[in-house]
């Protein structure tokens, strides 16, 4: 039987396997699906579900910077986390933001990670809940490329071979949404495998992911597991402190060193 990872999304997984963050904190789900030979360790993260009513059209007059944001939340409520990016689409820089949260909604981990495109270093700040930067690392990795978090990118998620076209649907707030499906077979803890079923959802007008839905089936019986909710936006830097990482003391580390 062939296998492969799909799910090339979600900036969430995309973001720990290129930091080397918060790989166990996350938890996502190690993944496998039905056509390749590469089978898929138990610590491979895919693509985290998305559930918004509406994505906010994209207003260049706000400023350059392309912002989103991701808020991924198991539907058992045993998990939350927020990433936002800033993306210079002109200089190419990339700054994520990830906080994860506690069952009570306290912040439980916070860090920022910065990286230009092309380059090979990338910087982790950890940082207190109120955001106070308390430490810095300079982590040698592969290059995950931050052009990938473009607005251009986003919109051609779903052109992907991986999704099906299923049809129109309606947001609570009348937009038309195409959705989208795949399917594969994943880990949802350490030891059990279950069908994932991943639903997503495009705005027709602005092109721009809404939201994707994550259904396992481990019992014979679908659901709901995972969702998360995003947003698109330009914004400005006028003070130039967006990407600034100056006044942080930096230790260089390799990803063999691990980043915490």
């Amino acid at each position: 039987m062939k296998f492969k990872v799909i799910g090339k999304r979600n900036k969430i997984a995309g973001m720990a396997l290129a930091s080397a963050l918060v790989v166990a904190s996350l938890g996502s789900i190690a993944a496998y699906a039905a056509d390749s030979n590469d089978v898929v360790s138990k610590n491979v993260l895919i693509t985290a579900p998305v559930v918004a009513t509406s994505t906010p059209a994209v207003d260049q007059e706000q400023g350059t910077i392309q912002y989103s944001k991701m808020s991924y939340t198991r539907a058992d409520g045993s998990q939350t986390l927020d990433s936002e990016y800033w993306y210079n689409p002109v200089t190419k820089q990339l700054r994520m933001d990830s906080k994860e949260y506690t069952a009570d909604h306290q912040v439980r981990n916070y860090h920022s990670s910065y990286q230009t495109e092309g380059q090979d270093d990338m910087i982790v700040i950890q940082r207190e809940p109120d955001g106070h930067a308390v430490s810095g690392k300079i982590v040698k990795a592969e290059k995950p490329g931050a052009e990938r978090f473009d607005f251009q990118n986003e919109k051609a998620l779903y052109t992907d071979n991986s999704w099906t076209y299923v049809g129109d649907e309606q947001s609570p707030d009348g937009k038309t949404l195409g959705k989208y499906s795949q399917s594969y077979r994943a880990y949802i803890n350490d030891t059990t495998e279950a069908n994932i079923q991943l639903f997503g959802y495009a705005d027709k007008a602005t092109g721009m992911p809404v939201k994707e839905e994550q259904f396992e089936d481990s019992t014979g019986q679908a659901k709901l597991f995972s969702s998360t909710t995003n947003e698109y936006k330009y914004v400005k830097d006028d003070d130039g402190t967006l990407f600034n990482t100056n006044g942080i003391t930096l230790t260089p580390v390799t990803l063999n060193d691990g980043v915490k």
